[in-house]
């Protein structure tokens, strides 16, 4: 008997594996009720869910069922929506922190409403002024076109009745921004106030 070398040791080793790495298979059931198996992934299992054992039989994992295209939209809807309350939670965690840190107490919070408020008020004082001073302009170029009631008029004064009517219209609706903004802050101030008294009292089990 001629003695085995290296090389034909190695091919002994490989072809006693190969039997061993064919034995891993792959098993489903199919709608019928009946299980289709094989040593690699039988045709009709690649749309279900399957099996896979190892050599011994044993089960090694269960691998689901690729989703539909309508199961794999419903699912991206759901992360979206589990991310997004994720990033909302998030960001009232942040909010809560900064109304802490901001504020030790009531006073404080109203006194920084108030502190805006009046800011907000001042500014409407100022665009009052200013828009009465644009009115009495405009009576000033009412009376001016007078003079040309059946005559063109002067561009300079077109130029100059456009530009009165635009700061008429710029100041009125500053009044009104800083008016819906009054009741903005407000509102988010009396938010505050009650989140501050959530955070503040302790919780009851």
């Amino acid at each position: 008997m001629m003695p085995r070398t290296p090389l034909s040791l190695l091919a002994l080793g490989l072809a006693l594996a190969a039997p061993a790495q064919a034995a891993r298979s792959f098993c489903c059931t199919l709608d019928n009720g009946t299980r289709a198996c094989g040593d690699i992934l039988p045709e009709a299992c690649r749309s279900r869910s399957y099996t896979e054992f190892n050599e011994q039989g044993n089960k090694v994992r269960n691998v689901e069922a690729p989703l539909t295209p309508a199961q794999q939209a419903a699912r991206d809807v759901q992360l979206k929506k589990q991310r997004e309350a994720e990033q909302q939670a998030l960001e009232q965690k942040r909010r809560d922190s900064a109304l802490l840190a901001t504020y030790a107490t009531e006073k404080e919070l109203d006194q920084a409403r108030d502190r805006l408020v009046t800011e907000l008020e001042r500014g409407i004082q100022d665009s009052k002024g200013k828009l009465d001073d644009a009115i009495k302009e405009q009576t000033k170029l009412a009376k001016d076109a007078e003079f040309y009631r059946n005559k063109p008029l002067p561009a300079d004064l077109k130029v100059a009745q456009r530009r009165n009517q635009q700061a008429l219209e710029a100041e009125r609706n500053s009044i009104e921004n800083k008016k819906k903004e009054i009741e903005q802050v407000a509102a988010r101030f009396e938010a505050d106030r009650k989140r501050l008294r959530e955070l503040r009292t302790p919780k009851q089990d």
